[in-house]
């Protein structure tokens, strides 16, 4: 059976798989949409689905207040923020979603274990970072 952390990293999933199509579904309709009023109407309809489901859809609760429910100690919200940062889902905003999520969780009051998955978390986002250094520094040196 799976557990709390396990059902919210489904759900961040599925969402963000939503967030991507309904994201796409904009792109797709723009190319096409000065070729006549249906297409106009399609695109405009794509951007307002996206526009209107983005909050609830980014973030568990929705991503509007998330940084001030993490900081008043909002044991979903934690979790959740947790979770997020742990499987990092891709979407659009997502990256800066996942930034200032990490900043600010390192304020919040969380649990041992959780404080231990941040740290976890943190550790594996500045490896990234200095790969992305050193891959950049070497390319550099090669020119």
């Amino acid at each position: 059976m799976p557990n709390q952390s396990d059902r919210i990293k489904f759900s961040i999933k599925k969402n963000a798989a939503e967030v991507v199509r309904l994201h796409k579904r904009i792109h797709e309709t723009f190319a096409l949409r000065d070729v006549s009023q249906e297409k106009r109407e399609e695109w405009q309809k794509a951007c307002e689905e996206f526009h209107s489901k983005y909050d609830e859809l980014a973030f568990p609760g929705g991503c509007r207040g998330v940084i001030d429910r993490l900081l008043e100690g909002d044991s979903d919200t934690m979790e959740a923020v947790i979770c997020f940062l742990e499987i990092r889902p891709y979407f659009f905003r997502s990256g800066y979603m996942f930034d200032a999520l990490l900043r600010k969780a390192k304020r919040a009051p969380l649990s041992a274990k959780q404080k231990s998955r941040l740290q976890i978390v943190a550790d594996n986002v500045r490896t990234w970072k200095a790969s992305k250094r050193a891959a950049r520094d070497l390319a550099r040196g090669n020119q």
